[in-house]
């Protein structure tokens, strides 16, 4: 077992579900945290997150993200951030990530949101030799149409390093459809699309996911509360999903991971990546999401090699699929 765990730490990896902010450091997000009642703040969602339902359990998560935008007030901030996402990353043997983050501005609108990626992509680019980074922005659920444009156009404006667009925030506010427009320009304009779809086991959220279906994005997030059909027709669709075994396990409160649905899209070779969500926040890494995994559900060394090589056909990059499978069939042929 210690010889397959080593395995899933040294071969090379893809990250397509990772929130910037959420990647940061539990030192680092100390350190910025200014008063002491935010830190007290900080110490009593950490002490209750586990005794909540899937509802209470996701507020927490929210509520923990409030505080750390709350306490990310510059651009330094925000490239050290970076800075140490990445080097976690590089530590990893992530070879691929694509870091998703909602554009902001700072100092009441001073420091525009433009500034915001390119001190993003500025890191991105001292790194460029030991790790490939692209950016997805995100639309957060709460933001307004108009708000959701500007990211589109931020976006296009940023190409060369941003990949595609997200819809993430809180899953209680259903706000899909009203971005629709957004999502199909994306579209049209050929820019990949992520959706986080079904966080939620109320009828409100199943309806919802139906709408993103119908939409059919580039790769789908989580999709941890489905209806059978709406299952199957992912299948059918063969849309991808980006799985996060920790991140899911504990907001959908499940006992251990043999109940995730990793395992059933998996028998159904269906194209899937796994991915952390927010290592800094959720305390983990990909090597043990993977590991995890491959010990509840008993894949070999074979089939972890296989599935990786099967991922990097998912990233938003097209044109590092080469270089991603070239680097796994190198490592693979050492072993």
């Amino acid at each position: 077992m210690a010889d397959l765990r080593y395995f899933c730490q040294s071969i090379p990896k893809i990250e397509l579900h990772a929130h910037l902010n959420g990647c940061i450091r539990s030192s680092t997000f100390r350190q910025l945290l200014t008063s002491s009642d935010d830190q007290i703040r900080l110490d009593t969602l950490d002490k209750n997150f586990s005794s909540g339902d899937t509802h209470s359990r996701m507020a927490n998560v929210f509520e923990k993200f409030a505080l750390l935008r709350s306490c990310v007030t510059n651009l330094d901030d925000i490239r050290r951030i970076t800075r140490e996402t990445l080097e976690d990353f590089i530590d990893d043997n992530v070879m691929y990530v694509e870091l998703r983050t909602r554009p902001r501005s700072f100092d009441n609108g001073k420091i525009p949101s433009s500034n915001y990626i390119e001190a993003i992509i500025e890191i991105i680019k001292e790194y460029e030799e030991k790790i490939c980074s692209r950016l997805i922005l995100s639309i957060d659920r709460t933001q307004t149409l108009e708000q959701a444009m500007e990211t589109l156009k931020l976006a296009e404006k940023y190409r060369t390093y941003v990949v595609g667009l997200d819809l993430s925030g809180d899953p209680n506010i259903k706000s899909f459809e009203r971005f629709l427009p957004v999502f199909n320009l994306a579209k049209d304009r050929n820019l990949s699309t992520t959706i986080h779809i079904g966080e939620l086991p109320d009828e409100e959220c199943l309806n919802e996911n139906n709408l993103i279906i119908n939409y059919k994005p580039t790769r789908l997030g989580h999709f941890n509360f489905r209806t059978n059909e709406q299952e199957q027709r992912v299948i059918k669709e063969k849309i991808p999903l980006e799985l996060c075994p920790t991140s899911n396990l504990l907001t959908m409160k499940l006992t251990n991971l043999t109940e995730h649905h990793f395992n059933l899209f998996y028998k159904n070779k269906h194209p899937l990546a796994i991915c952390t969500d927010d290592s800094g926040l959720m305390n983990c890494c990909l090597s043990s999401e993977i590991f995890d995994l491959v010990q509840t559900f008993n894949l070999t060394k074979q089939e972890i090699y296989d599935f990786m090589l099967q991922t990097c056909n998912l990233i938003f990059d097209k044109n590092m699929i080469d270089f991603c499978q070239k680097k796994l069939k190198d490592f693979f042929l050492k072993q």
